[in-house]
């Protein structure tokens, strides 16, 4: 329960949001229903806020076995909770119908601040960044249903039968903590 990448211990209770948190959701997405298979993976979304004080918030996660049409109705209802201040990002897998896909969401997310892009470097690679901030103490959590099954899965990574609230995590802090950056860098490139 506690000897994976993560430790059960880095992650300390907020009870409420400071002033000033820029949120990000990330998602990782699967399409199968529990009729399938219980093994199968889930379509998990996981809220992400980073405080004027450096402090990084877990503020909600949900985790669903659906299929293709209860991934979409997943995603917008889901952006419509969190509201239009909540940017989010979702992976784009490699080869046109991935790209289809993506500009599917998107066009259906109309309204939100919601952007696709493609997965660089293996899971633990991307999860390292959010495992170094928990372990020096940086990473709080919202109560809520969901900390259990979170927090026991992130403990369980690279190890554990799943790893689909750890992907939809390290992307939502990837984007918090760099995705400004690459865009700033862009930007003063096409002005130049």
């Amino acid at each position: 329960r506690d000897g994976g990448m993560f430790k059960r211990t880095w992650f300390q209770a907020l009870a409420e949001v400071p002033v000033g948190v820029r949120w990000v959701r990330g998602w990782d997405l699967a399409a199968t229903t529990d009729a399938e298979s219980k093994t199968a993976a889930y379509t998990a979304g996981v809220k992400i806020g980073r405080a004027p004080d450096g402090r990084f918030i877990i503020g909600h996660v949900v985790r669903e076995r659906a299929s293709p049409a209860g991934v979409e109705a997943l995603l917008k209802s889901t952006a419509q909770g969190d509201g239009v201040e909540v940017k989010g990002s979702i992976p784009q897998d490699p080869g046109q119908a991935g790209k289809a896909q993506a500009q599917g969401f998107i066009k259906m997310l109309a309204g939100f601040t919601y952007q696709a892009s493609p997965e660089s470097g293996d899971k633990e690679t991307r999860a390292q960044a959010l495992a170094a901030q928990a372990e020096a103490g940086n990473v709080y959590l919202l109560p809520g249903k969901w900390n259990e099954a979170f927090i026991d899965e992130l403990c369980a990574f690279p190890g554990g039968q799943f790893a689909d609230q750890v992907d939809a995590a390290s992307r939502a802090f990837m984007e918090l903590t760099q995705g400004p950056q690459v865009e700033g860098m862009l930007l003063k490139k096409r002005y130049r």
